[in-house]
């Protein structure tokens, strides 16, 4: 069974960068391996034969060691595949049957063993790498307009880094439920392909932003969708309203700086965290919802590029390098 992995190794200083772990971080640490064991499923769990494989975010992360785990380690949290072989105690699964899975880590995988109770069914009318390409991101997107904000028709929204896998669905889809969507990008290029799809298109990197989102929206945006981080968030803070909210998803520019006196102060309200409690008792809901917001348009085109498991690295410096067209699957 072929694999990628990050092996256990002892991190090395290397002073072309300016990471002080750059062989524990970088996109070549995660190495190939053909002939990891996968043995047979034990209770409550299936052994599942991958068909595709989603590339998301959070995968960098756990690969870069900001969240820590056990090495040797397998990256990924998102997959898509047939079922080999069913361990006792699962009874609504059954060899052969297609399901997905949207957050258990190890999917970088041709098989794996996983729990049943993680697995959603696949739409017949949706293909492996389209389902791969769209549900863990959809799903953040549904968590971000029903779980960590409940957004209403008619709310004013600022999405930084609307360019983004996560960001372009959660944008296109806020429009869609009667939101006023102001988004960012970074080149020119994104803010054109946002064109049309949102009610405004602003440079991520200007430096007056904040200004700029406060002369469409003098008294500030309801809800800030917060997905770079550290070098837009002090844009966010000038551009939120006193008492609304920031969603922080993601941090791709690293962390930001939070002033929570001056959050305190104006009655500003952050909000982050897992994914998982948002969709508790919901998942069937929102992946339902997810689907159907494909089908019908509102999610957008969603493009996806297929890259061979075996060259799970370099579809990571894809990622890091933002070269990437639009959403990436592994395909093994």
């Amino acid at each position: 069974m072929q694999r990628c992995a990050v092996p256990a190794q002892e991190p090395r200083h290397d002073p072309e960068h300016d990471d002080p772990f750059p062989r524990l971080r970088r996109p070549d640490v995660l190495q190939v391996e053909d002939d990891a064991p996968v043995g047979e499923p034990g209770a409550g769990q299936v052994r599942l034969r991958h068909s595709a494989i989603g590339v998301n975010f959070i995968d960098t992360l756990f690969r870069q060691g900001a969240f820590p785990v056990p090495l040797p380690s397998v990256p990924g949290v998102e997959g898509v595949g047939v079922i080999e072989a069913v361990g006792p105690g699962v009874p609504s699964l059954r060899v052969g049957q297609r399901v997905a899975y949207y957050l258990a880590p190890g999917s970088y995988t041709q098989v794996r063993l996983i729990d049943a109770s993680a697995l959603v069914q696949v739409p017949d009318d949706l293909d492996d790498a389209r389902v791969a390409s769209v549900l863990t991101k959809g799903l953040t997107a549904w968590a971000g307009l029903h779980g960590y904000h409940a957004l209403a028709a008619g709310q004013t929204v600022l999405v930084q880094g609307a360019s983004s896998a996560v960001g372009g669905l959660l944008a296109r889809w806020a429009k869609a439920l009667g939101a006023r969507v102001i988004g960012t990008a970074g080149s020119m290029a994104k803010r054109q392909a946002l064109e049309g799809a949102i009610d405004h298109v602003l440079a991520s990197d200007a430096p007056d932003l904040g200004a700029q989102v406060r002369a469409l929206v003098p008294d500030g945006v309801d809800v800030v969708y917060e997905l770079v981080g550290r070098a837009t968030f002090g844009a966010t803070m000038a551009a939120v309203k006193d008492g609304g909210t920031i969603v922080s998803i993601g941090a791709a520019s690293g962390a930001p700086v939070v002033d929570a006196d001056a959050m305190s102060r104006r009655g500003v309200r952050l909000v982050g965290g897992p994914m998982a409690p948002h969709l508790a008792g919901r998942l069937p809901e929102a992946t339902a919802a997810v689907f159907q917001a494909w089908r019908s348009g509102v999610l957008g085109e969603v493009p996806y590029t297929r890259w061979p498991l075996r060259q799970a690295a370099a579809a990571h410096e894809a990622l890091r390098d933002r070269s990437k067209q639009g959403a990436l699957v592994l395909v093994p």
